[in-house]
């Protein structure tokens, strides 16, 4: 049986494209997996589709994902250069005090590298 195929099913037709997905885990056992079968399924599209993930990570760094997403056939760093993947880690971009406070800190300047993002 092809890997991922009854996560898939689980999912349903989702279609990602154009799509905000938040995803939170409020149980004793991490939702991860899922999380990593959707950033795989979502990058796994040919490499002139248009899907761009922009992802905010709150709980590991980059390297962790890379390493977990490179176990599935996934690269991010090759994703990353070639502008199909960015990543914000919250706890690196949006540091907490008094920086966070004032409008060129914090929350508000990675919603504006966010946006830029998006834009771009």
């Amino acid at each position: 049986m092809e890997q991922g195929t009854l996560l898939d099913e689980a999912l349903g037709s989702l279609h990602l494209s154009g799509r905000v997905v938040l995803l939170e885990d409020c149980v004793e056992t991490s939702a991860a997996f899922i999380l990593h079968h959707i950033l795989k399924r979502s990058l796994s599209q040919p490499p002139h589709s248009s899907n761009v993930v922009v992802f905010v990570a709150f709980a590991h760094p980059f390297s962790h994902y890379d390493r977990i997403l490179r176990r599935l056939g996934c690269n991010l760093v090759v994703q990353r250069d070639n502008n199909r993947f960015f990543f914000f880690d919250v706890l690196v971009d949006c540091p907490d005090g008094e920086e966070g406070k004032n409008s060129d800190g914090g929350l508000v300047a990675l919603y504006g590298k966010i946006q830029k993002t998006i834009s771009a």
